[in-house]
């Protein structure tokens, strides 16, 4: 029970979105997890994560507070768990941790909302507590909580290889706005890594172009990247989704130089070169009741 007069105190922090550039799915490992190369950016839609912690006698305690009703305020919650192990780790006792969650990143989307809330919620408390962890050893120990947890720690523009631990910090890329969009449907990414599995096998061949994608984020070439913009998720989620082929097709018709669905979906964002055609992208998937939202890369 928390005592009346103790030391209270916040922080907050945003829990910025990411995209994929490119993502493609090399093999399965006996582990039963996928080695994966991809290129992750993150991107300025966010969420906000605000720490207050309190001293208290006996374990510690964690307080999950959000006005989503589908996030879940327990073990289940990935702010959660990090804080949890990050704790642990820490040998860190007598406390109660309250995290509030302000959402802007859609859930289930394949933007790494959960991923981006979890690593900042790390990052709150290891600022907290006097930075007692680099920023390798909260790779290390948000990787065996989630494999998008590294990049979202990481940020920026990344190769990330393995099943998302193995990061290579790029040049950020030059900046290019995008509209993100998402309708209602969704698949787990479990059920999307087992439709692979069905269509390709636990082997399937590489797309390739890993290393033109990464030339052409090093040169600032915006018209190379969406060239080169590639998701092998996209050959067995769109069939079940038709609404992903609706939006792209929306994107570009109003400007998009390019569009993907961002990993295992349902979420698509399109890269524009001005910001005219990107307002106009998005009134027209807000006039078809599309879920939308403005951002850049960061």
């Amino acid at each position: 029970m928390v005592k009346p007069g103790m030391m209270q105190n916040k922080i907050s922090a945003l829990a910025y979105g990411k995209i994929n550039l490119y993502l493609d799915v090399l093999s399965k490992m006996e582990n039963g997890y996928h080695y994966i190369e991809s290129v992750m950016q993150s991107v300025s839609l966010s969420d906000k994560i605000t720490l207050e912690v309190v001293d208290i006698e006996g374990e510690n305690q964690i307080e999950i507070k959000t006005a989503c009703a589908v996030i879940p305020n327990d073990k289940g919650n990935l702010v959660y768990k990090t804080a949890s192990a990050f704790l642990e780790k820490a040998n860190i006792s007598g406390k109660h941790i309250t995290f509030e969650i302000e959402k802007s990143i859609p859930i289930s989307a394949g933007m790494a909302g959960g991923s981006s809330d979890g690593a900042t919620a790390m990052k709150l408390l290891n600022q907290y507590f006097g930075t007692p962890f680099s920023l390798d050893d909260l790779c290390t120990i948000g990787a065996k909580i989630g494999a998008d947890i590294p990049f979202c720690l990481t940020g920026g523009t990344c190769i990330c290889r393995g099943i998302g631990e193995e990061i290579t910090r790029l040049s950020p890329t030059r900046e290019m706005l995008l509209v993100c969009a998402i309708d209602n449907s969704s698949v787990s990414t479990p059920v999307a890594f087992s439709m692979l599995d069905s269509k390709y096998g636990t082997s399937p061949l590489p797309y390739g172009k890993l290393d033109d994608m990464k030339n052409a984020i090093e040169n600032g070439d915006i018209e190379g990247v969406s060239a080169l913009l590639y998701n092998k998720f996209e050959n067995v989620i769109i069939p079940e989704i038709p609404s992903i082929s609706k939006i792209k097709k929306i994107l570009l018709e109003n400007g998009a130089i390019g569009t993907l669905m961002s990993g295992s979906g349902p979420s698509v964002f399109g890269i524009f070169d001005n910001e005219k055609s990107q307002i106009k992208a998005y009134n027209a998937l807000k006039n078809c009741s599309i879920r939308a939202f403005l951002c850049k890369t960061i």
